[in-house]
């Protein structure tokens, strides 16, 4: 049963060694590093984000030999509410602004075209109107700003790139009873205990299957709480999918929710699949057959109910699926007394001839990073007990 998989297998971890995702190079990853192989064989991979270093394209046949090809270039700008993404409003009708992260890449098969969906956040980098549950802000109080999923596709490799739309939303408005950036008659959320959006996600491309599933977080935190640690509430993962089309077209998403697929990605209701579960992101293992969760569990990092941590709070947490909905309960693994992992923690496979998604073997690699922190690689492998 897979609630005892990790009573049979443990996770060895080898030494870490430096990638080519690093602060160095003004190339500041802060989240999970979004990659896709391409029908050539060729692995490309971006990182990085717009207001605080840049974004640059990678490719190579695996890890061992990735590499900075450029930087990329938008067709549109970002920043503030008066130019940002062309001025193609939030799905709440708020003009858009602020900065991007990509998170998830795909490669249409047929045409060749780079789909990213990216981060974005109301409180960074909006150069003047940026904005918070309380209001304008240069920096948001305690990551009281808000999150939307966005989508943008390049034709020539990921060296250029146009926005497409606004593709994940939050059942919640992106305003509160404090403020509504719009200044019309729209209510926004009137609770002390508000919901920031949907963002801090991955993609997992199925490699036969008909889907691409969006793994994603939502933050509650009680505005009325000025401590970081008692104000964050709860921070859970939730799942949407699109369907894979071959036309150099993207689709839309649709929510899971009580039990199916059937809520709109943009303000559609939206049913929890784990809890305590921040930035998840998923492969699955051909050997055991079966979805491998990796996540940080930051509630419960944040309120010191995990031993080992460090002050940045670095833990990875593993759970398993054989459905990608039910998720066995979370472990972390510790060595001499300090737990494994990161803020950011990813699954990538070492094979030359598949997605980065899918494990061949029992051997692979972790990515882990803070944020806007160098991008380390353990050497990893399931071990059986």
């Amino acid at each position: 049963m897979l609630e005892h998989f990790f009573d049979k297998y443990k996770i060895e971890f080898g030494e870490k060694t430096k990638t080519v995702f690093d602060p160095v190079l003004h190339v500041n990853q802060d989240g999970t590093t979004p990659m896709y192989r391409d029908t050539d064989g060729k692995l490309w991979a971006m990182s990085g984000h717009t207001h605080a270093g840049r974004i640059a394209t990678f490719c190579g046949t695996s890890l061992d030999d990735i590499k900075e090809i450029y930087p990329i270039k938008t067709n549109f700008k970002t920043g503030n509410a008066e130019y940002a993404f062309s001025g193609v409003k939030y799905p709440e009708g708020i003009m858009p602004r602020g900065s991007i992260w990509p998170f998830g890449l795909y490669i249409c098969p047929n045409t060749h075209r780079f789909f990213c969906w990216f981060h974005n956040e109301t409180g960074w980098g909006g150069e003047g109107s940026a904005y918070d549950a309380y209001g304008i802000c240069e920096t948001p109080k305690s990551d009281t700003d808000f999150r939307h999923i966005g989508l943008m596709h390049s034709d020539d490799e990921g060296l250029t790139w146009d926005f497409d739309r606004w593709v994940m939303t939050g059942y919640e408005p992106s305003l509160t009873k404090l403020y509504n950036p719009s200044g019309d008659c729209k209510i926004g959320q009137q609770e002390d205990i508000v919901k920031f959006g949907c963002g801090d996600f991955s993609i997992y491309v199925e490699p036969q299957g008909d889907y691409i599933y969006l793994f994603y977080s939502k933050i509650s935190i009680d505005i009325t709480k000025d401590n970081f640690r008692d104000a964050w509430q709860s921070c859970d993962a939730y799942v949407a999918r699109c369907r894979k089309r071959y036309d150099g077209i993207m689709g839309d998403f649709v929510k899971y929710y009580d039990g199916a697929f059937c809520e709109a990605g943009n303000l559609g209701r939206e049913s929890i699949i784990m809890k305590d579960c921040w930035h998840p992101r998923v492969v699955y293992s051909e050997p055991a057959k079966c979805y491998i969760m990796t996540s940080k569990p930051i509630i419960s990092a944040l309120k010191g109910e995990i031993s080992g941590l460090d002050e940045k709070m670095k833990v990875a947490q593993f759970c398993v699926s054989d459905d990608l909905i039910h998720w066995t309960k979370p472990t972390i693994f510790y060595e001499d007394g300090i737990p494994f992992g990161n803020h950011y923690n990813a699954i990538i496979s070492d094979d030359k001839d598949c997605q980065p998604n899918i494990l061949k073997t029992n051997e692979f690699s972790i990515l882990c990073n803070h944020n806007g922190s160098l991008v380390e690689r353990f050497k990893a492998k399931f071990i059986k007990m």
